[in-house]
């Protein structure tokens, strides 16, 4: 049998998600955003900014695009030149 406090939990869990999605939805509006609206529920864990295109340059990872070093692999260069 569920817990009266589990029923409160999920709700307040459903709760804040729906809070989310009217919050990106407001957005979208603003901003004129008709993918995103039509769509909303696509939207709740990602951003409404987003295009989804791989190769554009403000959606796709930096460190693949710019060759730039993770902070794991900085950190172990700047090791190694202050080792030797």
């Amino acid at each position: 049998m569920s817990h009266p406090l589990d029923k409160d939990k999920h709700g307040e869990r459903f709760n804040q998600k729906e809070k989310k999605l009217k919050r990106k939805m407001k957005l979208a509006k603003e901003y004129g955003l008709e993918h995103t609206i039509a769509k909303p529920h696509r939207y709740h864990k990602s951003s409404i900014f987003g295009c989804g295109n791989s190769n554009c340059v403000m959606c796709m990872n930096p460190r693949k695009s710019f060759n730039e070093l993770t902070i794991q692999e900085r950190r172990c260069f700047q090791q190694e030149l202050y080792d030797e």
